[in-house]
């Protein structure tokens, strides 16, 4: 019978912390978009000043919510490695920075998902409060 390796509870809640941050971000960053592209295409629809304006701004917000997102790909790939989860809770937390306002409830239930193996899978720390 393999025996699996402990956890390291404080890298997994050091990656967790850094994944919430890149959530609450990412969230905003993406109801920034969306917040653009109505006032860009369904505010401002017709050619004309405002509509070049919005049109502007877009294209500087948009790379900037794509670093935004691919930072929080990279947090969230961290954290899926240390708490070593399967490939589709992986895709799972990529598929929250996708939808407006998803990445907040996502963060939510990664919350609990993380305190929940945390609690329930042997970790480094728990050998160490035993021989204290």
């Amino acid at each position: 019978m393999p025996t699996t390796r402990p956890l390291d509870e404080v890298q997994a809640r050091t990656s967790f912390a850094r994944f919430r941050v890149a959530s609450i971000v990412e969230g905003i960053a993406l109801l920034i978009l969306v917040a653009i592209m109505v006032m860009r295409y369904l505010v401002f629809g017709e050619p004309g000043e405002q509509h070049e304006l919005w049109g502007t701004i877009s294209s500087r917000w948009s790379p900037i919510h794509g670093l935004i997102y691919m930072i929080y790909v990279v947090l969230g790939f961290d954290l899926w490695n240390k708490m070593r989860w399967k490939l589709p809770r992986m895709l799972l937390l990529m598929f929250f920075g996708v939808i407006p306002v998803l990445s907040f409830f996502g963060e939510r239930w990664t919350h609990g998902q993380v305190e929940r193996d945390l609690a329930s899978r042997p970790t480094l720390q728990d050998e160490e409060r035993a021989e204290a």
